[in-house]
């Protein structure tokens, strides 16, 4: 008996610490040109696959942020550029592009999204090794700052909030590496970083700026045009009793054109603002072509406005015409 509850505790002993195996997460490492250091890379992501995070690190020739979201689709771990494993964490450096890249899971939002931590992390632990050369170091720094701030998150309003993702990112920046091997002191590498993602801001914000003043200008030409138009249906109905029946068919035609394209560019309108509603996170690319499709919109707006102004000036000068005709008639019964 003494035996089989020795037995029982030793296999209670082994289920216990063998339980945080099933919490723990995966670490892919995709490294074709041979980079970094693997067991400085898994050494550091153990702490957070012990938290049952789903680590990637991908270190590439070239690339960009299109290839990162397809890779991480390709390995499961996103479902498309906004859509990631709420668990994930993924470091991504395309050597040839300058370009390096965090991206997380909602799971980590209090470490990581909360005044706008990952950009911390990316500038003073992730960019600097990238810019010396130091590609593990680089790796570690951030995998170990991400752990750090999972353990220790820090508190809504403790420092800036910075948020220049206008595609939903979180995480996209260049980063500055030596030509010819020459390593760049961390000040340096951080002040580039941040003119950088201040010009991103500052291009987005007017962007923004141009967008909004495109749309509200249509917007505005289209309420001006739509009172216009239902004030010369107004004056229609009363064509028929007031000219002949050739210019009746005449300004009726001119306004049938003006209310077609008026239609059009209502159109045009409404497929400028469904094309920006396909991105959930509009990149300034996409922005432009809006504020672009906008500016159509207006320069159609002015044509329309023209041909109901010529429809107008037609039933101006039918009136006075009538008004001349009448004035005559009277002048003749008088004499």
């Amino acid at each position: 008996m003494g035996g089989l509850l020795r037995l029982a505790a030793v296999l209670t002993l082994l289920l216990l610490m063998a339980s945080p195996a099933f919490a723990q997460g995966d670490l892919i490492i995709v490294d074709p040109e041979g980079y970094l250091d693997r067991s400085a890379i898994e050494d550091a992501a153990r702490p957070l696959l012990n938290r049952g995070a789903q680590v990637a690190v991908y270190m590439v020739q070239s690339g960009g942020d299109d290839d990162f979201v397809n890779r991480l689709i390709d390995d499961g771990l996103a479902r498309d550029r906004v859509t990631a494993q709420s668990n994930m964490i993924a470091l991504y450096v395309a050597l040839d592009d300058r370009f390096s890249s965090i991206r997380y899971g909602d799971g980590w939002n209090a470490a990581l999204n909360t005044n706008n931590n990952v950009d911390q992390i990316r500038e003073n632990d992730f960019n600097p090794g990238l810019g010396d050369n130091e590609f593990t170091t680089a790796y570690v720094n951030a995998l170990e700052a991400i752990d750090a701030a999972i353990a220790n998150p820090p508190q809504p309003g403790g420092g800036t909030v910075i948020n220049v993702d206008p595609e939903g990112v979180r995480d996209n920046i260049l980063f500055p590496v030596a030509a010819g091997g020459a390593a760049l002191a961390a000040g340096t590498v951080g002040a580039v970083a941040y003119n950088r993602r201040r010009k991103t801001r500052a291009a987005f914000a007017a962007a923004e700026a141009q967008l909004k003043e495109a749309r509200e200008g249509a917007a505005t030409l289209i309420t001006d045009l739509g009172q216009r138009f239902r004030s010369a249906e107004e004056k229609a109905k009363f064509d028929r009793v007031s000219y002949t029946a050739a210019d009746v068919e005449r300004l009726s035609k001119a306004q049938r054109t003006a209310n077609t394209a008026f239609v059009e560019m209502q159109g045009g309108f409404k497929a400028a603002a469904e094309g920006l509603e396909r991105y959930e996170h509009p990149a300034i690319e996409q922005i432009d072509q809006a504020t672009a499709a906008y500016g159509e919109v207006q320069t159609s707006a002015q044509a329309v406005s023209e041909q109901l102004a010529a429809v107008e000036t037609t039933r101006t000068e039918l009136d006075a015409l009538a008004r001349q005709a009448n004035e005559e008639i009277e002048r003749a019964k008088k004499a």
